[in-house]
């Protein structure tokens, strides 16, 4: 058998393990850590060129693994996002949260004339959370005290539009820390277009108005609740290695469009009508519909009702 084989095989091996093993919370890390180690494919990648027997191959790709690992652990930025794998973490998260200091506040007042609001996210890397609702029209506060952020918005008759970006940040000396928290009005029609890059994304969506929610990201932690205030909200996603969760109500008729690349799929109370089509059987005759647009490479995605 070919190096290469056993190569690539051992690779979706392990890259499906982490999968698993975050999803049921027995191991604690983030994706900005798996995007960070991308140049370790190109050195793996190089090793099977060599022109040495294959078993000296194999040796050498796992010597390369476990060096990266030792030197990520030992020698790595210790950030509590990224670099740190730690068993059974999940409830470390939450006292994290609880402590964490959101320094610059930004926000844009709510006009009584606004029937629509679209708000453009532009940051990259970072933890994201929409958990609140206010009386203003958007709320943003993160713990970046060297982040230059830029937010601007401008009304066109009943629609507000909304820019929010990251224009230059310093992570220091390598790590990342940039937890946004965003509160919205629950008041106007909400398109949400979002490119978040390397990035943890929280969304609870279930109390707003959602007409369009667009999501762009690399090796992103995905995890979204959707409401049904709406005849009709379309989802789409588009990541690289993500772990993707979306949590939809029963009320709600819901269509799924898969198409992934190597993906991990647990479509619970969806029938599957198509080659990459799932639908509730509910959905021809709810009056409200969710329609979701999934794509992604290696994948782990979760579509669950409440």
């Amino acid at each position: 058998m070919s190096y290469r084989k056993i190569f690539w095989g051992l690779l979706l091996v392990m890259i499906g393990v982490l999968f698993i093993l975050k999803n049921t919370g027995v191991l604690f890390f983030s994706w900005h850590t798996m995007w960070q180690l991308w140049p370790v494919i190109l050195i793996l990648w190089g090793i099977s060129l060599i022109p040495v027997k294959d078993w000296i191959k194999l040796v050498l790709s796992l010597l390369t693994v476990l060096v990266t690992f030792f030197a990520m652990q030992h020698y790595g930025p210790k950030d509590k996002h990224n670099w740190n794998f730690e068993w059974n973490d999940r409830n470390n998260n939450d006292d994290e949260e609880s402590v964490t200091t959101y320094n610059k506040v930004m926000s844009e007042d709510f006009d009584s004339l606004t029937k629509f609001a679209n708000l453009k996210l532009n940051i990259g890397v970072g933890n994201f959370k929409i958990k609140d609702t206010t009386n203003l029209l958007i709320e943003v506060k993160h713990d970046n005290d060297n982040a230059n952020y830029s937010m601007t918005a401008k009304t066109e008759d009943s629609l507000s539009i909304i820019d929010l970006s990251l224009e230059k940040g310093e992570f220091n000396n390598g790590n990342i820390r940039n937890n946004v928290v965003m509160k919205l009005n629950p008041n106007p029609i909400w398109d949400l277009d979002l490119n978040v890059g390397a990035a943890e994304v929280d969304f609870d969506l279930s109390g707003f108005k959602t007409r369009n929610l667009k999501i762009q990201g690399g090796a992103s932690d995905i995890e979204l609740k959707l409401g049904a205030a709406l005849p009709l909200t379309e989802v789409k996603l588009e990541a690289g290695a993500a772990s993707i969760t979306i949590r939809v109500p029963e009320s709600a008729g819901c269509e799924i469009i898969s198409n992934t690349f190597m993906a991990s799929k647990d479509f619970s109370g969806f029938t599957k009508i198509g080659k990459q089509q799932y639908q509730t059987p509910n959905f021809a005759t709810s009056t409200n519909k969710i329609k979701i647009d999934l794509q992604a490479g290696v994948a782990s995605v979760n579509v669950e009702r409440y």
